[in-house]
C-alpha cells in the first residue's frame, strides 16, 4: 500500500501542532517527578536563537591605585573558564588594589572624622575604641570582619578577637577556637525567637545565653546547681594579633540567685568569686599582666544570668566584633530595649558600626522596596538616637545568582534592593559602600565563583574565606581613603591655626 504524500505531510504537520502546544501549555518549571527529577520541555524561547548571557568582566572595574595594600596575594592569570566559556576570571591583585569610594549625604565626608580622631587617639585611650560589624549569614565564621580587625589593629593596635556569644551559633574557629559545654542555651531576637525569654533586654549580640534553664515564678523548690564552662585558645589560621587578649569581660543580669564564675590559665584556678543576683547589667572583669593566649571560665549556680556576651580584648587600642546573624535583614535594633542597649553601648565605647545585610531580602522579588527602606531607615535612626556621635557604614548587598538554564544570572531586583538600602543610609546622615558596585555589578559573582581558586560558593551568594578577604580589603582601602582626606583636613586646619596665632 503506497501512503500518498500529503497525508505524510498532514502528519508531520499534526506531530509539530501537537509539540508546539504543549510546549505552550507546559510548566515553564516543568514538573517534579521525584527529589531528583524534574521533567521539561522546551519552550518556545528555546527553540529561537538566543544571546549568551555576559558575565561581567570584573577586572575592568580597576581605576585608581590602592592606598593601602599590607597584603600581598598570589597571582591568579586571567583566563577563561572551561565550565562556563563567558566567565572572565577574577585578577586578585587587580582587585586587591581597587577603590570602590564610600558615598555620604551631601558628599559630606566629615562624618566619619570623629571616629578617624577616636582610631588615632586609640593607642592612648584607657579603654578600647570599639567597632561593632553587624551582618547576615554573609559575614559568618568571622569572615570580612577578621581583615578589617587585623588591618585597624596592625595600624591604630589594639589585641583580641573582641565580644562574642558565651555558645557560638555557628562555627568561629577562624579567629578563635571556643569551647563549651553542652548545657548552653542560646535566645536570640531574630530567627525562631525562644517564647521563653521574655521581655526586650537583648543586648548587642541581639541575643544572650544561659547554662540554666528559666526558674517560673510559680516553682516553690530551688533548682539544683548547674555547671558549665567555655573555653577559648587560639585557632591556627587566625592573624597574630587575634591570639592574645590582656582583659576578659563579661556582661549579663537577670539572674534570681548568686553564682559562682572561675577563672582558669593553663589548668590552673587563677580567679573565682560570687556574684549576687541582679536586675541591672553588670560586668565581670579580669585583666592580665601580660597577654595571655587562653582562658577557662566554669559557671556553677543554681540559676543562670542572661549572658549578653563575653570581650576579649587589649586594654587599649582597637576592638572589632563580628556580630553575624543568620536569617536577618538587619530590622533588629528597634525591637530591642533602647535604655538598656544604650547602656551597653555606651559602656562597651562604640565608635563605629558597620550594617551588612539586604541578602535575605532579594530571594523575596516584588515591584518595590520602599517598606524595606523605611524599616531600615529606622533602625539607623534608633540607633543614632542612643549614640549621637557614633559613625555608620552600611555596606550594600552583594551579587547574588540564580541558574537560568545553562547560565548564571543576577537576581532582577538587585539593584532595588541595593537602592532601597542605599537610600536608607543616606537620608540617615550615614555612609554607604556599595559592594555590588564593588565587586563588578550585574552578573559578578560567577566571576568569582569560577575563579581559579574559587573567591565564592557554588550557592552564587556568599564568599568564601578567599573572596571574603578580597571584599574585606577592598572596604578596608576605601575607608583608608577617607582616613588620609581627615589626615590632610586635619593638617590644612592646624597649618591655618597656627598661622592665626603667629
Amino acid at each position: 500500500m503506497t501512503v500518498k504524500p500529503y497525508i505524510t505531510l498532514l502528519f508531520i504537520l499534526s506531530v509539530f501542532t501537537l509539540l508546539l502546544a504543549i510546549t505552550v501549555f507546559f510548566p515553564v518549571n516543568g514538573i517534579v517527578v521525584s527529589k531528583n527529577f524534574n521533567l521539561r520541555f522546551a519552550s518556545p524561547d528555546d527553540l529561537l536563537p538566543k544571546e549568551k548571557v555576559k558575565y561581567a568582566d570584573i577586572t575592568s572595574i580597576i581605576r585608581h591605585e590602592a592606598y593601602i595594600n599590607d597584603t600581598t596575594f598570589a597571582k591568579l592569570a586571567v583566563k577563561e573558564s572551561k565550565l562556563l566559556p563567558d566567565t572572565i576570571k577574577a585578577d586578585r591583585d587587580s582587585l586587591i588594589n581597587s577603590l570602590s569610594y564610600l558615598q555620604f549625604p551631601e558628599n559630606n565626608h566629615t562624618i566619619l572624622y570623629p571616629v578617624f580622631k577616636a582610631l588615632e587617639n586609640a593607642g592612648r585611650s584607657s579603654k578600647p575604641v570599639r567597632i561593632i560589624h553587624y551582618g547576615d549569614s554573609q559575614i559568618e565564621g568571622d569572615r570580612i570582619t577578621s581583615y578589617l580587625r587585623k588591618s585597624l589593629q596592625q595600624k591604630f593596635g589594639g589585641m583580641g578577637v573582641g565580644l562574642v556569644p558565651l555558645e557560638q551559633m555557628y562555627d568561629f574557629g577562624f579567629s578563635v577556637s571556643q569551647q563549651n559545654s553542652d548545657n548552653w542555651l542560646r535566645y536570640t531576637l531574630y530567627g525562631n525567637r525562644d517564647s521563653s525569654a521574655s521581655g526586650d533586654n537583648f543586648g548587642i549580640l541581639a541575643g544572650f545565653c544561659r547554662f540554666s534553664p528559666y526558674i517560673p515564678d510559680s516553682s516553690v523548690s530551688k533548682p539544683l546547681e548547674t555547671i558549665a564552662w567555655v573555653s577559648f585558645k587560639p585557632s591556627p589560621f587566625s592573624y597574630q594579633n587575634t591570639k592574645t587578649f590582656q582583659q576578659c569581660r563579661i556582661f549579663y543580669s537577670a539572674n534570681k540567685e548568686p553564682f559562682i564564675a572561675e577563672l582558669y590559665q593553663g589548668g590552673v584556678l587563677a580567679n573565682a568569686d560570687m556574684y549576687p543576683a541582679t536586675k541591672s547589667l553588670k560586668t565581670i572583669r579580669w585583666t592580665f599582666d601580660r597577654p595571655v593566649s587562653g582562658i577557662k571560665i566554669v559557671f556553677k549556680g543554681s540559676d543562670s544570668p542572661d549572658m549578653y556576651g563575653l570581650a576579649l580584648d587589649g586594654l587599649s587600642g582597637v576592638a572589632v566584633d563580628n556580630i553575624a546573624m543568620r536569617g536577618s535583614s538587619g530590622i533588629v535594633f528597634t525591637k530591642m530595649n533602647a535604655k538598656f542597649l544604650k547602656e551597653q553601648l555606651t559602656q562597651l565605647n562604640v565608635k563605629m558600626i558597620i550594617l551588612q545585610f539586604g541578602g535575605n531580602v532579594v530571594p523575596h522579588i516584588i515591584n518595590n522596596y520602599s517598606y524595606y527602606e523605611n524599616l531600615f531607615y529606622s533602625q539607623l535612626k534608633r540607633i543614632k538616637e542612643l549614640l549621637p556621635d557614633v559613625g555608620i557604614v552600611v555596606i550594600g548587598v552583594a551579587d547574588m545568582s540564580i541558574k537560568e538554564k545553562d547560565s548564571y544570572v543576577s537576581y532582577p531586583n538587585i539593584e532595588k534592593v541595593r537602592d532601597a538600602l542605599k537610600n536608607a543610609t543616606l537620608k540617615a546622615n550615614a555612609a554607604y559602600w556599595d559592594m555590588f558596585e564593588a565587586m563588578g555589578g550585574r552578573n559578578s559573582m560567577p566571576s568569582w565563583v569560577f575563579a581559579n581558586p574559587s573567591l565564592a560558593s557554588s550557592d552564587f551568594v556568599h564568599f568564601n574565606a578567599r573572596g571574603a578577604k578580597i571584599i574585606a580589603q577592598m572596604f578596608y582601602n576605601s575607608l583608608m581613603y577617607e582616613y588620609t582626606l581627615y589626615k590632610k583636613s586635619a593638617e590644612k586646619n592646624e597649618m591655618i591655626n597656627n598661622n592665626i596665632k603667629q
